[in-house]
Order: C-alpha cells, then sequence, then structure tokens
C-alpha cells in the first residue's frame, strides 16, 4: 500500500531526527555525524522558513496530482479485473439480444440454494430436444413455440456445462475474454499478484534511480512511463498482452508516491511532518475514490483506463512547476541550487534568513566530501548488523515487526479487493472504504502523540481484527450491518499502517533503521503480493478471507503489545540504546 508510505521518505534521507520530533530539541542525541550536522543546518532554516507556509502549501498542492493518480494507478486491476454476474446462455432460448434475469429462467438453469439466490454461472439443464416440436439448429426455439423455455422442455435432474454466457453488467476483462467459471478465477486473481510483483520489484529500482537523477526526474519518467504503459494497456489485444502491461506499469511508476511524496515534505519543518504526511495520504485516498467513480461511471475496463491514464500525461509539466530536492541537492553538493529554493521558500512565505544560516547551509557542501569518507568504511555497519541477530531482544522485536507489517499490508490490501464483494452496490463499497481512510488518518494524528504508539498500534489492529471476524458471522442479507464491519475493519487496519511506520523506525538503532525499516517495508509488500489470491478462498468459504483477515490482525495486536513504548523518547543511536528503550520507564 502505497497510501501508508509516509514516514519511511525522512530515514531515507538520512535525517534521522525526522521521524518524529515530539519531545524538542533535547531529545536530540548529544553527539551528531557530520551528516546528522547537515540535516540539523537546514532544520534551522527550516524553523526560520515556517513549518508550513504558503511555499509548502504550494508544493503540497502541485505534488497532489501525482499523488493522486499513483492512487488510481496502483488499485486500478480491482475493476479491470473484475467479477461480474453472468449466467449461461441458452441457445434454445433466446438469440444475440436477450437480459440476464427473464421468467424462463429458473426453467433451464439450476439457482443457488441459499440466501442469495442467484443463478449457476457454468451449469445448466440438459434440454430435451425431442420433446420440443418445431426445433430447427438454424433458429431459437422460441421462435417457433413460445412456451419451448417452460419446465417440461429441460431435465432438471441432469446439468451440463455451458459455453456461452449472459452478462448482467459491465464490461471487465472476465468479459472481454469469457474468463469465467471458478476453474479460471485464478486469471482474475493473478492480475493483482503481478501488479504487486511489479511494485516489489520497481520499488528499489525507482529509490537507486530517485538518488542519481534526483526526485523531480524521477517523478517526471515515473508518471510518463506509468501512464505509456496504462494506455498501451487499455488497447491489449489477448489476457497475455493485459498481463505483459499490467507488470510493466507498476514497475515503471512505482516510484511515483515516493518521488513526489519526497518533493512535498523535503521542505516541511520538523513540527510539520506529522502533519503534511498526513496531508498526503489523504490525497491518496483522493485518488482511491476518484477511481470507484470513475468505474462507476464507466463499467468499461478500456475506457476506466483510459479516463485516468491519459490526463496523467499532464503531470509532466512538473518538471518546469516544481522544485527539486533540497535535500537531494545537498547531498550532490549542488548547493546553490538548493540555496536558491530557499531563498523562494523564504521570499514565498514573506521570511527574511539570517546571513548565518545561509553560510551553514552553503558550508554543507565543503564537508560531503569528508562525509562520503567517513561512510565509505562499512566494517562498523556490518558488524551492527550482526549485533542485531546476537541480540536476542532486537531479533525478537524484528520478528514481530515484519510480522505485524505482511499483517498490514496483507489485511489493507486484501479489504481493498474484497470490498467490491461486501453486500451492495460494490462501487459504493469501494468508494466508502476509501472515504474510511481520511477519519483513521486523522485519529493517528491525534492519537500518536496522546495515547502513544503501542496502545494505538495495538488498539487499531484489534479493532480491525474483531471487525473482520464479526463480519464473517454475519448473515448474507444484512448488507449495512456487513457494510459497518467491513468498514471499521479497513478504519482500524488504515490506522495501524499510517502507526507501523513511525513505531518501527524508532525501535532500531540509527546506524541501521534504515536497513530496518527497509527490511520489514519488503516483507510487507509480500502482503499485498499475496492479498490478491483470498477471493479464492472464497470457493471453500465464503467467510474464509474475512476470518484469515481478522486472525492476522488479532494476533499482529496482541504481539505488538509487547513492544517498549517510544512515546517522547529519544531515537536510539546504539544497540544497547535500542535494547533498552522504554526499561527506565517501566522500573
Amino acid at each position: 500500500m502505497d497510501t501508508g508510505n509516509i514516514y519511511i521518505v525522512d530515514i531515507d534521507q538520512g535525517n534521522q531526527n525526522s521521524v518524529q520530533d515530539s519531545c524538542g530539541r533535547s531529545c536530540e542525541p548529544s553527539a551528531r555525524s557530520p551528516e546528522s550536522q547537515e540535516s540539523m543546518d537546514l532544520d534551522e532554516i527550516l524553523d526560520e522558513l515556517g513549518h508550513f507556509g504558503k511555499f509548502q502549501l504550494i508544493s503540497f498542492l502541485l505534488i497532489s496530482f501525482p499523488i493522486i493518480f499513483s492512487a488510481t494507478f496502483a488499485l486500478s486491476y480491482i475493476f479491470t479485473a473484475g467479477d461480474l454476474n453472468y449466467r449461461c446462455h441458452i441457445p434454445e432460448c433466446e438469440g444475440m439480444d436477450t437480459t440476464f434475469d427473464t421468467e424462463w429462467l429458473r426453467n433451464a438453469v439450476p439457482f443457488q440454494q441459499d440466501s442469495t439466490d442467484v443463478p449457476s454461472r457454468c451449469l445448466r439443464f440438459a434440454f430435451l430436444k425431442e420433446k420440443a416440436l418445431g426445433f430447427s439448429e438454424n433458429k431459437t426455439l422460441q421462435g417457433y413455440n413460445d412456451s419451448v423455455c417452460t419446465e417440461k422442455y429441460f431435465d432438471r435432474n441432469t446439468t451440463v456445462k455451458c459455453d456461452k454466457w449472459v452478462y448482467e453488467e459491465g464490461i471487465t476483462i472476465l468479459r472481454e475474454w469469457d474468463i469465467t467459471c471458478e476453474e479460471n478465477r485464478w486469471a482474475l486473481t493473478i492480475v493483482g499478484t503481478i501488479n504487486n510483483v511489479g511494485q516489489f520489484i520497481g520499488m528499489p529500482i525507482a529509490g537507486m534511480v530517485s538518488d542519481r537523477i534526483g526526485r523531480k526526474r524521477a517523478l517526471v519518467i515515473a508518471v510518463f512511463l506509468a501512464a505509456i504503459m496504462g494506455i498501451t494497456r487499455s488497447l491489449a489485444w489477448s489476457y497475455t498482452s493485459f498481463l505483459v502491461f499490467e507488470f510493466l506499469d507498476p514497475l515503471c511508476g512505482s516510484g511515483l508516491y515516493t518521488a513526489g511524496f519526497v518533493l512535498g515534505m523535503e521542505l516541511v519543518g520538523p513540527k510539520g511532518r506529522v502533519f503534511a504526511g498526513t496531508i498526503v495520504s489523504v490525497f491518496y485516498t483522493i485518488g482511491e475514490v476518484i477511481l470507484g467513480c470513475v468505474s462507476l461511471w464507466l463499467q468499461n475496463w478500456r475506457l476506466i483506463l483510459r479516463v485516468i491514464y491519459i490526463p496523467a500525461l499532464l503531470c509532466v509539466a512538473h518538471y518546469w512547476l516544481a522544485t527539486e530536492s533540497v535535500r537531494w541537492l545537498l547531498a550532490k553538493g549542488r548547493t546553490k541550487e538548493a540555496s536558491e529554493i530557499v531563498l523562494k521558500a523564504a521570499r514565498t512565505n514573506g521570511v527574511t534568513l539570517p546571513q548565518q544560516l545561509l553560510n551553514k547551509l552553503r558550508a554543507s557542501a565543503d564537508t560531503k566530501n569528508e562525509l562520503a569518507k567517513q561512510q565509505g568504511n562499512n566494517g562498523a555497519r556490518k558488524e551492527t548488523m550482526i549485533q542485531i541477530f546476537q541480540s536476542r531482544i532486537l531479533l525478537k522485536r524484528l520478528i514481530i515487526s515484519a510480522f505485524c507489517w505482511f499483517s498490514t499490508t496483507f489485511v489493507f490490501f486484501g479489504l481493498s479487493l474484497n470490498s467490491v464483494s461486501v453486500g451492495g452496490n460494490k462501487y459504493t463499497n469501494f468508494i466508502l472504504g476509501a472515504l474510511i481512510e481520511v477519519p483513521a488518518y486523522i485519529t493517528f494524528y491525534l492519537c500518536l502523540d496522546r495515547i502513544g504508539r503501542k496502545y494505538t498500534l495495538c488498539i487499531s489492529f484489534i479493532l480491525s481484527g474483531i471487525s473482520c471476524i464479526a463480519f464473517a458471522f454475519m448473515p448474507t442479507d444484512m448488507d449495512n450491518l456487513q457494510l459497518a464491519l467491513f468498514l471499521m475493519g479497513k478504519f482500524g487496519i488504515t490506522t495501524a499502517f499510517a502507526v507501523v511506520f513511525v513505531f518501527t523506525a524508532e525501535l532500531f538503532p540509527t546506524e541501521l533503521r534504515h536497513s530496518m525499516l527497509g527490511t520489514c517495508s519488503m516483507l510487507g509488500r509480500i502482503g499485498s503480493v499475496i492479498a490478491p489470491q483470498t477471493p479464492l478462498l472464497g470457493q471453500y468459504l465464503k467467510s474464509l478471507p474475512l476470518l484469515l483477515f481478522g486472525t492476522m490482525s488479532v494476533l499482529s495486536g496482541l504481539l505488538s503489545f509487547t513492544f517498549p513504548e517510544t512515546l517522547h523518547l529519544k531515537l536510539p543511536d546504539t544497540i544497547e540504546e535500542a535494547e533498552n528503550i522504554g526499561k527506565k520507564r517501566e522500573n
């Protein structure tokens, strides 16, 4: 879920104290490396500029469009490869022009004997040809005898598989290439898995590209290539070609969210980062809502792709409109360009910067080579990595963190996918499931510094788990109650997704914070790869996917309770400090 990636960027930039500066400057380590000193200088300038002024607001409005498109791109497969209602075509009773529900349908097609009472998708009753007087191979029987579709002309004790189908509404790839019946269900679910595999492979590549050529260029390249792949996918000539471009799209555009996010976050002060991250997440939610509305409006997979991908080409204008990341420019020694952006921000915000702060910013280029030499020797880093596995406390913490990440992505994407299977209108359910993320992010913003990370994470997981389990046991005809429980589950897991980023970064020492967060994030992405396959479990027990989501959430909630609380504590710099988090408080 890209929608949860709202705090990893600050860690990636080397600003180790920017995850959550909730306790002020007094919480910062007493000794700083040259790299952290450079970050401190920029943070001092951000204090003068304003943590979220007019310049930052304009930057966020600019990146809102790529963030919105990243959501529509990432989740489009829910509707392009979505399920449809269909039944067997009865050639003896209907021609090419037909309707899904007819008066004689129960005579020709068996219905499921449960509360859904829907016609069988792939079975029909055997037709008693010899009883049908006036039968002709070249015409429908209805043309000769209006009563031929009555019950007596079908053997209700014998069913046969059909080879042609009638669809109720909408056009997805299921209807385009007749990917019907349970034995072919995998061909639909594999689409989401391929999409997430593309993201899994593309994310590290996008990170390397962004580090090499800059955030702005990475954003423009990602949005352009993703748009081209999406438009080409809308022209797919076969199921195989559709899958190829379904993979290439996220492979090329996986950096769209993170690159756009960095451009907005790099000039936000420490006190404004949680608020700014919340705003970015809301933009992502807006993209999900737009996707649901466009799908409801068009209900044709080719048109949906064209409507959401063609406008994305306009984001190429960000090459001229957006500003480059100041931190990236400083890291590359391009101090003059960084200073120009800072001065532009100061003019926009109506602030005059003290000359000594600008001098500190320019002086950072002189220490860059020395810093690179210091970081060239990875021996100490490797030794610290070994100590992580030698420490029972940190190893246990890493395993539980990875499991929580896996559960979070698995449940979040699983619920997003299964929202279209909840009783009622699937488009409305998806839109409501997206909108519930907004109060979830607000809850995260309000609770994180009040009740703490551990309790917020634990309660969010358990709330989601209990809601999913309760949903699984609700009668299928109670649509409103099912929808309420589903939304409560989505609310809980969305909040957990936001918290787990911050919490994980605060549990490990500075030298390995990025590595540990990256490891957990990578393992979490496996959950999003598996999630699209969960609808297949419904073939055995309809409530099985929700039971699995609920169990994973509750277990993660209980395990997260073993974490130490990090609220108002400085970020640990050493293995020993990481091991001792919360011990003084407990004593």
